[in-house]
């Protein structure tokens, strides 16, 4: 009882720090990019994605250019205002305190001379680290870095024999369709008796061999869902079908496929512009992530980056606010061979977006058709 009334008296001092009438306040940068400091993944990923995203904004020449800058270009050129979502992105990451990203970043990254590179081989051990890092508290990080960042595990894998009998071919692949079906709310966001929420979802697609080609991601939003409450579902019946994956009918997984889907409140941002973002934002994280292509299973540890870095550039420049930050899954042919071998359709575990009492909490509900 006590726990419940201390709950109660902390929703309502939030209450009354907003002005009256006032659904939400829009959270500050400062607030947003606090979960950073407990989210290791991004400690060394975010400056470095921003270091080379500057290099993009600026022009570098054609001569002092990486794979790294040649590919991120290269895939950011083909999006319609991608060079202007980033410029905007890097104006915004640059006018932060310099205290708050020196907390929060690494400084081995943070404030690199323009003519510094960050080339292929630096990518990849920056993605290897980020895997250890992963869920730690900045704090714990300076001596975990620089024990690993002189470390390169190169490849030690013996040579592969041919088979001593052929083997038959294998059966064709099956062919899937990903879709969104539902969002349910959880519980909306306070102060309950100041009106009902108005949700949606962004969600960004992009293959392991789009990103490795530089080819853009996709995006796609939800419907604007209105007098949202406490245990409503939407759409009210039925499944929404919106696709995600096989956006022309159903299609094999020829290579895996990532997924970031962000939860928003709409609080008069556009739509579309929220969704070029997400679309930007992850052709430029999963283009870098990439790049670690030479490392064995680079999709694994890209689901720990890959969101991370989207959910940065999100919070810099979308008009509307996040809802619990960005959630990325990945996709194989084997696991969804696995996912529909004893149901078809299978419904994906729900992603979870825990805004907290301000901003409310929403499950995203994704559903796998297997076509044979």
């Amino acid at each position: 009882m006590k726990e419940r009334e201390s709950r109660y008296g902390r929703k309502m001092q939030r209450t009354h720090q907003r002005e009256e009438g006032e659904k939400r306040h829009r959270r500050s940068i400062e607030e947003k990019l606090r979960k950073y400091s407990v989210r290791g993944e991004g400690y060394e990923f975010i400056p470095a994605l921003m270091h080379v995203l500057e290099r993009y904004v600026e022009k570098v020449p054609d001569a002092e250019q990486t794979e790294v800058d040649r590919r991120i270009a290269r895939a950011l050129d083909e999006i319609p205002d991608g060079r202007a979502i980033i410029e905007r992105a890097v104006k915004a990451d640059r006018e932060l305190p310099a205290d708050l990203k020196r907390r929060t970043f690494s400084p081995a990254y943070l404030n690199l001379p323009i003519e510094r590179a960050i080339d292929v081989e630096e990518t990849r051990a920056i993605l290897a680290r980020a895997q250890t890092f992963r869920n730690r508290s900045v704090a714990e990080l300076t001596a975990i870095a620089q024990a690993s960042s002189s470390q390169d595990s190169g490849c030690c894998c013996p040579p592969e024999h041919p088979p001593s009998r052929p083997k038959p071919p294998p059966p064709p692949p099956h062919k899937y369709e990903l879709t969104f079906a539902k969002m349910y709310c959880v519980d909306e966001s306070d102060p309950e008796w100041g009106g009902s929420d108005e949700p949606y979802a962004v969600f960004g697609v992009i293959t392991e061999e789009m990103a490795e080609a530089g080819t853009p991601a996709r995006a796609v939003a939800t419907p604007v869902y209105e007098d949202v409450d406490d245990g409503d579902t939407r759409p009210d019946s039925g499944d929404e079908n919106l696709r995600l994956f096989g956006f022309t009918g159903p299609r094999s997984i020829d290579s895996s496929v990532l997924v970031a889907a962000t939860c928003w409140e709409s609080d008069g941002g556009d739509v579309s512009g929220t969704t070029d973002v997400v679309r930007t934002g992850l052709t430029a994280v999963a283009t870098k992530a990439a790049l670690a292509g030479g490392m064995v299973g680079w999709v694994i540890a890209g689901v720990a980056v890959v969101g991370i870095g989207v959910s940065y550039l999100v919070d810099l420049i979308a008009a509307d606010d996040a809802i619990g930050g960005t959630r990325l899954i990945s996709l194989s042919e084997a696991e969804a061979d696995g996912a529909t071998s004893s149901v078809n359709p299978a419904m994906i575990p729900p992603l979870h977006f825990d805004g907290g009492d301000d901003d409310g909490i929403y499950d995203l509900y994704l559903k796998l058709l297997r076509v044979d």
